[in-house]
């Protein structure tokens, strides 16, 4: 090549018009669109032949079996498509083919291996093959599983595997059998983790609702104490235990609790209070409509005295219904010591209802508006502590109170190893640097620990947070109108909670009702054990008895 001729590199595409880049991308694009439409294509002909196995089946049934086992397993496989841990197993039962149907991780092989497979699969010793003619042969003296049921409803079967049972289907019978082999990772019985006590037994409910209906068990062998299981949530089918003494709980209530359970419109169950809200009747009030525990002793006292117990799947709190102020603010521990010192732990509780609702406000409406009513040397004093801070008392308040929110927000949310360290923190920044900085007075400080000690006393967490979210709206009040601000927010509270009910009962029982003045022997004190021969009569029970008779 000569020095003065130059080599001209072109590019591919200035020759091959389709080989530019633009050109690439809108291939690509197209095989894009092609693509997402064959998968849509894909998914309307299975949504096709879902349908056109459901022609000849009942309503909400998937399909039916029917006598050829080679048809049920393709249905079967079908409905389990894209599910990897969903296993088949085929196998020669004395001469007839078997399948056997299981979700691997929930089912204990070892069952299935032990008391369907290695009978089933013995040889006939002589006898004619096929001997598997009928279901009945099939359940009375070939399979030796304790918990068996014959299912014909494709529904209820798919419903079996997916809880951990297995499925065993033989050629010629177009039913099955479900075996019970469910076995599943699962937390043990340990402590309760959100209700503490010190003489009452430490055992608590899971997350398994099996073992929670045992823990009940264990503690009542009443054959009234009924457990009836429904199902909930379209797609998550959760199984939902009510529990209930037959010959106390008050006529219609079981009833009512079924119907509003029914009513539940919602594809999946995953929490016991997706349950508690949708059974309320005041949505919008911040006070709780269900009792809620998870100390089996707890959940059997309550329903012997004619409440319902309603225990999810899946969760380790059971919900009590009604829900009544004196059983909210009961606890274990007032019938572990001696009446007296009961009694005064329940005024004590009472008391500090009152303190993580009230105190602050009346604080703020008393330094704001009503000094005089202090003596004067206290006056005086908090007159000379509020000249150093430069916030009114609303915002001091309303800062100790943002403050305390958050704090007690990061310690529950923190993992345990670091909840200590914040709680080291939040109590030297709420203690000691506001008042140092300061931003707060020392006397608001000490206000705002009373009341965070006073909401802590309560045994009932919910209830807790129903004073804490009442707290701000009380502060508002007793700015604007002072002492009486209070007043007035009391009795809008009092008259609230007066039209409150839980599945019909007043949420204030006996409190406000002078024909339940007996009730207060186990309301707002504990009267001796041997005075208490009554049930409470605002719960309504068919038997009030507690003499120990068959009838009770």
């Amino acid at each position: 090549m000569s020095g003065d001729k130059q080599m001209k590199i072109h590019k591919l595409s200035a020759a091959v018009s389709h080989a530019s880049l633009d050109k690439a991308k809108e291939k690509l694009a197209l095989l894009r669109k092609l693509t997402n439409q064959g998968a849509e294509l894909g998914e309307e002909l299975s949504q096709i032949v879902g349908k056109m196995r459901q022609i000849a089946a009942p309503e909400k049934q998937p399909f039916l079996f029917t006598q050829r086992l080679a048809d049920n397993e393709h249905l079967l496989r079908v409905t389990f498509r894209d599910c990897d841990d969903i296993k088949f197993r085929k196998f020669n039962a004395r001469g007839t083919e078997a399948l056997i149907v299981y979700l691997d991780g929930m089912t204990d092989v070892t069952l299935i291996e032990k008391n369907v497979m290695e009978t089933l699969m013995e040889p006939t010793k002589g006898k004619r093959e096929g001997v598997i003619s009928d279901i009945n042969t099939l359940v009375n003296t070939l399979v030796t599983s304790a918990s068996l049921t014959l299912i014909s409803n494709a529904r209820e079967a798919l419903e079996a595997i997916m809880v951990g049972n297995a499925l065993l289907m033989i050629d010629q019978i177009a039913e099955g059998l479900t075996i019970g082999t469910s076995k599943h990772v699962k937390r043990g019985i340990e402590e309760a983790k959100s209700e503490g006590a010190i003489r009452a037994p430490f055992d608590a409910f899971n997350e398994t609702l099996k073992d929670n209906i045992v823990l009940i068990r264990r503690r009542s062998r009443d054959t009234n104490l009924k457990v009836k299981i429904i199902k909930l949530g379209d797609r998550t089918k959760t199984s939902v235990a009510l529990v209930y003494v037959a010959n106390l709980v008050k006529p219609g209530l079981l009833e009512e609790v079924e119907r509003r359970l029914n009513t539940i419109q919602t594809d999946q169950i995953l929490l016991s209070y997706t349950v508690e809200e949708a059974i309320s009747e005041h949505p919008w009030t911040p006070f709780p409509q269900t009792l809620s525990s998870e100390k089996p002793e707890k959940v059997v006292a309550n329903i012997y005295e004619g409440r319902v117990a309603i225990i999810v799947d899946n969760t380790p709190f059971a919900l009590m219904v009604p829900c009544t102020y004196s059983a909210i603010m009961q606890s274990v521990d007032d019938f572990t010591v001696q009446p007296v010192i009961g009694s005064l732990l329940r005024i004590t509780r009472h008391g500090a209802a009152f303190i993580a609702i009230y105190l602050p406000a009346i604080y703020i409406a008393i330094v704001s508006y009503h000094p005089g009513v202090l003596p004067t040397p206290l006056a005086i004093s908090i007159a000379e502590l509020r000249a150093r801070t430069p916030f009114p008392s609303f915002l001091e308040a309303l800062m100790m109170e943002a403050l305390l929110e958050l704090f007690q927000e990061a310690v529950v949310r923190l993992p345990r190893k670091l909840a200590s360290a914040a709680s080291v923190v939040g109590g030297f920044v709420i203690g000691t640097t506001v008042v140092q900085a300061g931003l707060v007075n020392p006397l608001l400080v000490v206000i705002t620990a009373v009341t965070a000690i006073a909401s802590f006393s309560i045994s009932n967490y919910n209830f807790s947070i129903a004073l804490r979210a009442l707290r701000v709206p009380m502060l508002i009040a007793a700015t604007v109108l002072g002492i009486y601000g209070v007043i007035i927010t009391a009795l809008m509270i009092t008259i609230h909670l007066c039209s409150l009910r839980s599945f019909g009962e007043s949420w204030l029982g006996g409190i406000t009702d002078l024909t339940l003045l007996e009730d207060w022997k186990d309301g707002l004190v504990r009267f001796p054990n041997k005075f208490l021969r009554t049930r409470p009569k605002e719960i309504g029970p068919q038997d009030r008895g507690r003499t120990g008779d068959n009838s009770g």
